[in-house]
């Protein structure tokens, strides 16, 4: 039973917690490198000027002196549709005494801004599906409880309607709606079917629906159509 849901939040969680591990491992590696690196002060010799797609880019050129007094040159790694340093800016760097060449400036947009962003939309990605699978298993936990100790009830069969608050390929699916009154409360509830691929209209037509029902929870509930629907068709 919906099986969308695991495939949704497999794939999600799984790509965002390998962007998420990509973008911390570069955060670390940088640390590392800060932590045993010589630092200096190197001047921007010109900005290299890009365009792609998205536009036109900037990326700045630095030049400084290592500790043997040979001068060195380096492009930035971090580009930006702006000029970020002008021409003749004295700019902090890092770079590695063992291999001068490896070196970067020494700001929080250069250094982190490209990692920060992998790690963001990966830690996004991974707790949005996270949470489908999380859902997913608390959905099937409270199934399995009200199969196991709730109340089955027929209720009136009121409607196949679209849930327009779904969509996976373009298309939504559709929840089966019955209405019966909660032995709880005596009143007149509605109830609402997990989403199923099928319109079940014609089917339940002026049909009773079965639906399993927690008496201490009146929104605890699962309309049962395991006689109309096959596995494969929940979302």
């Amino acid at each position: 039973m919906g099986r969308a849901a695991w495939l949704f939040g497999g794939i999600f969680g799984g790509v965002g917690a390998l962007f998420a591990l990509v973008g911390f491992a570069m955060i670390f590696n940088d640390l590392a490198f800060a932590s045993s690196a010589e630092r200096t002060t190197g001047t921007v010799i010109r900005n290299i000027r890009s365009s792609d797609s998205d536009g036109v880019n900037y990326k700045p050129v630095v030049e400084f002196l290592d500790q043997a007094g040979t001068r060195r040159e380096f492009a930035s790694s971090m580009s930006t549709s702006w000029i970020a340093y002008s021409e003749g800016e004295a700019v902090d760097i890092l770079y590695d005494p063992a291999s001068p060449d490896r070196a970067s400036i020494d700001s929080a947009m250069d250094r982190f801004a490209f990692p920060g962003v992998f790690a963001a939309m990966g830690s996004l990605f991974a707790a949005i599906g996270g949470g489908v699978i999380l859902w997913r298993v608390r959905r099937i936990q409270t199934v399995a409880r009200l199969f196991h100790e709730g109340q089955r009830i027929s209720a009136k069969f009121a409607g196949c309607a679209l849930d327009t608050s779904i969509k996976i390929n373009g298309r939504s699916p559709y929840r089966v709606l019955a209405q019966a009154r909660h032995p709880a409360t005596g009143m007149l509830a509605s109830f609402r079917s997990d989403p199923i691929w099928l319109d079940l209209s014609r089917e339940l037509e002026g049909q009773e629906v079965p639906v399993l029902i927690d008496p201490s929870d009146p929104d605890a509930h699962y309309v049962d159509l395991t006689q109309w629907v096959h596995e494969s068709e929940f979302v």
